[in-house]
């Protein structure tokens, strides 16, 4: 039997991961999901442990944006109509998620014991001259920790819906019966799971220092308001409420990140 909870459209690309989650930017998750889509279908994760080459290019798909810790070019100039200012908490926050969404979103191929839909969610396919999404034209069923079943909603699109499986770069032979999709999928050793969970690891940390370095970066600014370096029309007093209020940011996106990783690991590790 099927369960509903095996059951995935694709429409929704939310994070699950709770309620201090909700003020996410979705914008910016979704350009972060799509700058990665072609990286994640090259990877192959289904049969192995990650390689440390796939490592890197884990980590190559949540790569920096060197303007993300830089706060505040301004300097203080009296005859400047342009006067500094002390960072935005809202935006030191929508910095830092945006990174931790990323790095969920880099998660999502990465398959453990059990297969899910997520497995999928990268997927392109060709049809009607175009390169659409998946979701686009089918939808998937996990019909056994084994198989998948991708329905297309027009069966002539199950050829293409099928080459694009095969080509997502993880060992899957997929086959085509009566406008479906059957996808075998092959388990996972307890220890190639191990080493994925390992290699998750790495990529979180590599995703905290990230954020600590958006913190610092603001905090640097907090710094010279605190000094009395950034005009008078900021006081030490707003300084050192914006610099708690950014700390408070950082443990709270830090949390929010070692929730995907402890979920992820989990999901990976259940037999």
């Amino acid at each position: 039997m099927v369960h509903a909870s095996s059951i995935r459209t694709f429409g929704r690309k939310a994070g699950r991961m709770g309620q201090h989650l909700q003020k996410l930017d979705e914008v910016s998750h979704r350009v972060e999901h799509n700058n990665a889509q072609e990286k994640r279908q090259n990877k192959n994760s289904s049969g192995s442990a990650p390689s440390r080459g796939e490592l890197d290019d884990l980590i190559s798909d949540l790569e920096e944006d060197e303007e993300e810790a830089i706060f505040n070019r301004v300097e203080f100039d009296d005859d400047s109509d342009e006067h500094p200012s002390l960072p935005s908490v809202d935006d030191v926050e929508r910095r830092m998620m945006k990174i931790v969404c990323a790095m969920e979103d880099s998660f999502r191929s990465i398959r453990g014991a059990e297969p899910t839909p997520d497995l999928f969610d990268s997927l392109q396919v060709k049809a009607y001259g175009e390169t659409v999404a998946l979701n686009a034209v089918a939808q998937v069923v996990i019909t056994s920790p084994t198989q998948a079943s991708i329905t297309c909603f027009d069966p002539e699109t199950a050829p293409s819906v099928r080459d694009a499986v095969r080509d997502m770069g993880m060992n899957f032979n997929p086959l085509v019966e009566e406008g479906a999709v059957i996808v075998p999928i092959p388990r996972v050793s307890s220890e190639r799971r191990k080493a994925i969970v390992k290699q998750l690891g790495k990529t979180a940390e590599s995703t905290r220092q990230r954020v600590r370095r958006i913190r610092r970066g603001a905090q640097d600014v907090v710094k010279k308001g605190k000094d009395g370096k950034l005009g008078p029309g900021i006081s030490k007093d707003d300084a050192f409420r914006v610099g708690k209020e950014v700390d408070a940011a950082t443990e709270k996106c830090i949390q929010a990140l070692n929730d995907v990783l402890e979920k992820k690991q989990d999901s990976v590790l259940v037999v």
